[in-house]
């Protein structure tokens, strides 16, 4: 049977590889030496699509190795870089740094990763740097922090000018963590390199907490992508003037996704800010977001109603609203028709539980988000494509506590 199978043209046998897990591609490709050429296509696209490095010696060498592979090299389309099992960045090289903490010049290391990204691994254009929080962080030599890693991404990106795709900061903290601002090498991003090749980047994800020194910044990294499809924010101290500068991007009318975690809006810049995207706007989540200047969340989600034609997926949770910041909840909505058997188990805190509803005339249902043991909804979500029914919904279940 092997022996017919690695007749078949190239074509096919990759149809059949499709179907096959990880681990049964791997024992194909041991059979013989037709079948482990002709399945090399899927296995890089299975197995080094992603690649992930702790920037440590061995790490960086692997990644090397890997740049060096004419067969593997070409697959490699994004870049995760994550702390190894000691919690620790970069160990094993040296980095050196200035009194305040920033990395002097360019270290070999991040001098090596700059090789590899823009003379090997060409197709690598996105990169995901996963954090924790640097409350007074370390000024240690022998290994890194995750804003060190961000700023040495920047930094290639400024000086070797890559065109980025996709730019990641996911913190591991629920989106707590926050990052040590000088690390970041903020000034680059004023550079006309960088901003030529940051116009490219499609997805920006700093789901970390921010703070009001980075929101500058921040602003300035969104408003040099005018390609921008998904924009996802967390906060650590939010201010309202953030999301009115937010609004007011004339670049920012692209989106099809949009997330935003701790921030504080009003109903004018929030309402600006979605229907500058109504053309576009597909997926909308918004995480422990306060409304300011005695704005309502009915309003908002009134103002959406009909305005929004591509949205299919909302998500909405630990709302506030009021002076003083009081929790909005959508408990009316369990009047709706409950679907049999849909009550998930309660999350790992054992305090959040949910369930599915009906609404009339809509065929998809939403799914409620219980806090405690008692009737307080405190989350909804739902996907489908009657968005104005569910809408109306929630605008007259807004309620507060």
């Amino acid at each position: 049977m092997s022996s017919k199978l690695s007749t078949l043209a190239i074509e096919v046998v990759e149809t059949i590889t499709a179907l096959l897990d990880p681990a049964d591609l791997r024992s194909l490709r041991l059979v013989c030496r037709a079948l482990h050429e002709k399945t090399l296509r899927d296995f890089g696209l299975t197995n080094f699509a992603t690649v992930q490095t702790d920037l440590g010696r061995k790490s960086l060498q692997r990644l090397q190795d890997i740049s060096e592979s004419e067969h593997l090299a070409f697959h490699v389309r994004y870049l995760h870089i994550k702390c190894a099992d000691d919690g620790k960045l970069g160990r094993g090289l040296d980095w050196r740094r200035h009194p305040s903490g920033c990395l002097a010049d360019e270290p070999n290391g991040a001098n090596l990763l700059r090789v590899i990204l823009s003379q090997k691994l060409l197709e690598c254009r996105s990169f995901h740097i996963h954090s924790y929080d640097e409350y007074q962080p370390p000024h240690e030599t022998d290994c890194l922090i995750p804003s060190d890693a961000a700023g040495i991404i920047l930094s290639i990106v400024a000086k070797a000018g890559l065109a980025l795709k996709a730019f990641t900061i996911q913190s591991s903290h629920d989106g707590n963590g926050r990052l040590d601002t000088p690390r970041l090498q903020m000034p680059l991003s004023q550079t006309p390199d960088f901003v030529a090749a940051w116009s490219h980047i499609e997805e920006l994800v700093l789901d970390y907490a921010m703070t009001v020194d980075q929101g500058v910044w921040v602003i300035h990294l969104i408003a040099s992508a005018p390609r921008l499809r998904k924009l996802s924010l967390g906060f650590y101290e939010a201010e309202t003037s953030f999301t009115t500068l937010l609004a007011s991007l004339h670049q920012l009318n692209r989106l099809e996704e949009l997330s935003l975690r701790s921030a504080n809006v009003t109903v004018e810049n929030i309402s600006t800010l979605l229907l500058n995207n109504r053309e576009t706007l597909r997926s909308l989540t918004l995480r422990h977001v306060s409304m300011e200047n005695d704005g309502t969340w009915a309003t908002v989600l009134e103002n959406m109603k009909g305005q929004l034609p591509r949205l299919q997926n909302l998500q909405l949770f630990w709302l506030k609203q009021e002076t003083d910041n009081r929790r909005v909840i959508f408990s009316k909505m369990a009047r709706y028709p409950v679907v049999p058997g849909s009550e998930d188990p309660p999350g790992p805190d054992r305090r959040l539980r949910t369930e599915w509803r009906r609404i009339e005339s809509v065929s998809e249902p939403i799914r409620l988000r219980y806090w405690g043991g008692g009737r307080r909804v405190v989350g909804v979500e739902y996907h489908g494509t009657g968005i104005d029914h569910v809408l109306s919904a929630l605008a007259d279940a807004v309620e507060t506590m």
